[in-house]
């Protein structure tokens, strides 16, 4: 299928299949691969399980991202140590992380692996010690982020800085600098990744393009691009910076977008201080690969949040992109730069590091129980799993085919929603066969009406007539009326 991303599955009564395609499809790859490894069909219990482990591996990466900066920054193993675990604590437990890695929407953080990834190699390319093992990270990186591109648009723009930040290190003297060839060979990489989707979007089963042309489907991208930049009337959104420092607050605490921001311009200022002043090309070496990284965990991240300014208004779960920079920047980036100040300017001060390592644990741990503790809060977050709940709208997708047109007095499962993720099934709110005879007053051919009653509801109006089938799960009761006779408006 091409990992078709249709708005719902087929059923009688919707039998077209209509596509999303404004995002690349790479977000399912992992589903997919998981579900054929396991030998299982995919699910929203397979789902929530990939993003459980992409979330926990995602903070051993900037665990890992910690450690080896302060390692090349002369914190020592012991307080090097310190820095990684307290970089884990915000990643983990805040209430934020908690409930989007337990979500059945999965595409806004899918990319977040690759990223953390990308950024990891980073690290370990300016730790590298000769040509060949910089050539094999760099390899790495290429694939990683060609990887991203194919899930979100966000690697596109960690790609243009992560350019821009090696261009910067040959005219800096860290790295050779980097060629106009060269240049144009990596350009080619994010140009080949968009055309790739280009195809998918344009040739895949079911594509709109097929009888719109390909001149409309360009439009109606270009139209989708425009519309989430906030720069249409199409669901236009005032109000961004406000609400864009209060998702700060609703996703990780109360002071977090103001501790990013400060911390990030002490973080900045302390680096070009340590810079002028380093005379080792080590040193420079190391500064120069904190500064990197201080950049390619805020600017890109936040300058995508903010271009695309509608989207992430309405997708909130895209503050996920901030997690990079409230874990890293004020618990690991800048303890290490003022220690390496402090270090450079008096070394008789070293043994201020596993002071500073300890700081940052217990300033992280305060944080992580902050955030954790403000769950309970009244504006805590859907995205919960409720297992019952999830069990008994699968038993509509298990217990239906597509000839059945489901109805339910107190249930309602709309196209791209939670709902039809779990049932897999297009599920119609009706309160009697009279709202029954509007939804499939258009359905052509044999068909049934499915009444999904909960437990506990009682069928109401719909007890009029007698099902030819009662399915009763425990959860659910399900009352197939079979042969219904609609009114076949436009059928021949």
């Amino acid at each position: 299928m091409w990992f078709s991303t249709p708005y719902a599955p087929r059923s009688i009564e919707a039998p077209a299949r209509t596509l999303y395609q404004s995002w690349p499809p790479g977000a399912f790859v992992p589903i997919y691969l998981a579900a054929k490894f396991l030998g299982m069909q995919p699910s929203i219990p397979l789902v929530n399980w990939v993003n459980t482990v992409e979330h926990g591996l995602i903070a051993l990466a900037a665990a890992f991202i910690a450690f080896n900066l302060a390692l090349m920054n002369r914190l020592g193993n012991v307080g090097s140590a310190l820095v990684a675990i307290a970089v884990m604590f915000p990643i983990l437990l805040s209430r934020g992380p908690l409930y989007v890695f337990s979500q059945i929407y999965d595409v806004t953080n899918a990319v977040l692996i690759y990223t953390t990834t990308f950024i990891m190699l980073e690290v370990m390319f300016y730790g590298s010690k000769s040509g060949r093992e910089k050539r094999i990270i760099e390899g790495l990186q290429l694939i990683t982020i060609y990887l991203a591109f194919l899930v979100d648009w966000l690697s596109y723009t960690l790609f243009a800085f992560w350019l821009i930040s090696r261009i910067a290190a040959g005219y800096a003297g860290i790295e050779e600098r980097m060629t106009l060839r060269r240049l144009m060979w990596l350009a080619l990489i994010p140009i080949s990744a968009f055309s790739l989707y280009l195809v998918w979007r344009f040739l895949s089963p079911d594509s709109p393009t097929g009888s719109t042309g390909i001149l409309a489907s360009l439009d109606q991208l270009v139209f989708k691009v425009m519309e989430r930049m906030n720069l249409t009337q199409t669901e236009h959104r005032s109000g961004f910076f406000q609400a864009f420092i209060e998702m700060h607050r609703d996703w990780f605490s109360e002071s977090t977008f103001f501790v990013i921001v400060i911390s990030a311009l002490l973080t900045l200022a302390l680096i070009v201080v340590s810079y002028v002043r380093a005379r080792n090309p080590f040193e420079r070496r190391s500064l120069f690969a904190m500064g990197s990284i201080l950049m390619l965990i805020t600017v890109p991240f936040y300058l995508h949040m903010i271009i695309l300014s509608q989207h992430t208004y309405i997708h909130r779960w895209a503050m996920m992109k901030a997690m990079f920079a409230y874990a890293l920047v004020p618990f690991a980036l800048l303890p290490i730069s003022l220690f390496t100040l402090l270090r450079l300017s008096s070394p008789k001060m070293a043994s201020w590091r596993f002071g500073l390592a300890s700081a940052s644990l217990v300033l992280a741990s305060c944080a992580a129980f902050y955030a954790v503790k403000v769950t309970n809060a009244e504006s805590y977050l859907m995205g919960r799993i409720d297992r019952d709940t999830y069990l008994m709208w699968d038993d509509i997708g298990r217990n239906t085919r597509y000839a059945d047109v489901v109805v339910s007095p107190v249930l309602e499962a709309n196209p791209i929603s939670q709902q039809l993720g779990a049932s897999y099934k297009l599920v119609h709110l009706g309160k009697d066969f009279s709202d029954v005879d509007k939804i499939v007053e258009r359905v052509c051919g044999d068909f049934n009406v499915v009444l999904a009653l909960p437990r506990g509801t009682e069928p109401g109006e719909f007890a009029s007539r007698e099902p030819a089938e009662v399915i009763d799960t425990g959860r659910m009761r399900l009352l197939r009326f079979t042969s219904y006779q609609g009114k076949a408006i436009g059928c021949s």
